[in-house]
């Protein structure tokens, strides 16, 4: 049996940093997607392929993988977490292993799992929740096995949480599961919020690979050497109040303005770079609302807020500046199971 599964990208709106210190965060899916296809075989071993990179293991191994990083965790050995997170399939490799221990499966099964995408990996849209969120559903899917979205969102923060370096809440998984608009706390998890998420959004790519675990360990230590700093994210979550007002009021000028305020803060804490700053400036000199960093910062993307009629001109603006603009739709579908047209369709589109 096989199964196709698909995840959207995400876009942090508000909240980058302060979601990991007890503040609000505000995202959205959008309709950029990560597709997964995962076939069974009959001699327990597992493949994995993404582009030219490629995996052979076996359950044994990613379970001792599972223990290692679960030894690393308990003892808090965050920069030994985050040296195992440059090995590109360790998050992956670390899922698997932990759903597998949740399923009932035959012991000479095993998978080949491939994953394709038409979104751009390390660059703060989430690649790595919508590749794992992908592959749970897609696994379960070719076992003919339901799972649960709770489950699908536990098992795919498992690999944020190696990919950034052991520090990472579940907003990424939480929004490539539901989709939609939501508004997430480390305490409560994901709300789904049932505003219009219909935002006219233009995201910029940098071009410049960021390093999410880099950046967590650098946010760390900066407050680790001035606690009383620990007031920046207490604003942003003040902003995320504001930014829910007006998106439930349609406020569109508004949300512009405290995306301005919120970029403020993350160049304060040293998460922004020149490049973003340049597509920022480029974004809102076409007529963009506002404009932020989106994501952990150090590179990735940024996101410009725009009237539907300035999309192009903000579009052509940032691919001016040196950026790779995206004009996308917000508030799209979560995690779905696809048709095997889609597999082919999507081959064409990278």
């Amino acid at each position: 049996m096989a199964a196709v599964s698909s995840a959207p990208a995400k876009i942090i709106l508000f909240g980058e940093h302060g979601v990991n210190r007890q503040q609000p965060a505000l995202a959205t899916a959008v309709d950029l997607r990560t597709y997964c296809h995962v076939s069974l075989r009959d001699d327990g071993c597992y493949t994995m392929r993404s582009g030219m990179l490629q995996e052979a293991t076996t359950l044994d191994q990613a379970q001792a993988f599972q223990r290692k990083i679960d030894e690393l965790r308990a003892a808090q050995a965050l920069d030994s977490i985050r040296e195992a997170a440059r090995d590109f399939f360790a998050p992956a490799r670390y899922v698997l292993a932990y759903l597998l221990s949740q399923l009932t499966v035959q012991a000479n099964i095993g998978f080949d799992i491939e994953w394709r995408s038409t979104l751009p990996i390390g660059s703060g849209l989430g690649s790595g929740a919508a590749a794992t969120t992908s592959m749970v559903q897609a696994i379960c899917g070719a076992l003919g096995q339901q799972i649960s979205k709770e489950a699908i969102i536990q098992n795919a923060w498992q690999g944020d949480i190696i990919a950034h370096g052991g520090v990472a809440s579940s907003l990424d998984s939480s929004t490539a599961t539901y989709g939609g608009l939501i508004r997430y706390t480390v305490a409560k998890g994901a709300e789904l919020l049932p505003f219009d998420a219909a935002l006219a959004i233009v995201i910029g790519d940098t071009l410049v690979q960021h390093n999410t675990a880099a950046l967590n360990t650098h946010v760390r230590r900066w407050l680790e050497e001035q606690p009383v700093r620990m007031h920046h994210f207490r604003d942003m979550g003040w902003l995320v109040a504001q930014a829910t007002a007006c998106l439930q009021k349609g406020d569109i000028e508004s949300l512009g303005y405290l995306m301005n305020l919120h970029q403020l803060l993350q160049e304060k804490m040293g998460t922004s770079v020149a490049e973003a700053e340049k597509l920022i400036g480029a974004a809102l000199g076409a007529g963009a609302l506002g404009a932020k960093i989106s994501g952990s910062g150090g590179g990735g993307i940024v996101i410009a807020l725009v009237n539907p009629e300035e999309e192009d001109a903000v579009a052509e603006a940032i691919n001016q500046a040196g950026g790779c603009a995206y004009v996308v739709t917000t508030g799209t579908d979560g995690v779905r199971i696809e048709d095997a047209e889609n597999w082919q369709k999507v081959a064409h589109q990278r």
